[in-house]
């Protein structure tokens, strides 16, 4: 097979169109501010993205408000509100976090929903003690409200 016969073959063709196909799926977003990233793949460093939406993010020294995405790895992060399948990442911030899986060193969120957990994650509220929280409000709320008629229906009498 001659030299020319091979950049004409149709695995070259194929090769050259799925290039062409993922340069338009990846976004690399570097030193910048945005508004809304969407895309198969995105590289966010050192910027900030309103809303970032992709199938794989890569973030780092970077900061977001909304983070949708199957997979994330992240160092150096702050987000707001992050929906995660699988995340890796080192000193990330989070507001509220809720992701499938969890690795890392120090994550720490307002608000952590996760199924499993590994590393150095903290939260300051989990679902169970946001749970508690509730539930002892409600409490209050039905127990002031009863302390309340009960102390009408004695002035009523008095």
């Amino acid at each position: 097979m001659s030299s020319q016969d091979e950049h004409e073959s149709p695995l070259h063709e194929y090769a050259a169109r799925a290039s062409q196909e993922l340069g338009r799926q990846s976004t690399d977003v570097k030193n910048s501010s945005v508004e809304r990233v969407e895309s198969g793949q995105v590289s966010l460093r050192e910027s900030f993205a309103q809303h970032v939406q992709a199938s794989a993010t890569y973030m780092e020294d970077a900061a977001a408000g909304v983070v949708k995405t199957n997979t994330l790895e992240a160092s150096d992060v702050a987000i707001g509100v992050a929906s995660v399948n699988a995340l890796q990442a080192e000193t990330l911030q989070a507001g509220v976090l809720a992701a499938r899986q969890i690795e890392g060193k120090n994550i720490r969120a307002g608000l952590l929903v996760s199924l499993q957990v590994h590393g150095d994650v903290h939260s300051v509220v989990s679902p169970l003690a946001g749970l508690a929280i509730g539930a002892g409000l409600f409490g209050m709320y039905w127990l002031a409200r009863a302390l309340e008629t009960l102390f009408k229906r004695r002035e009523s009498k008095g």
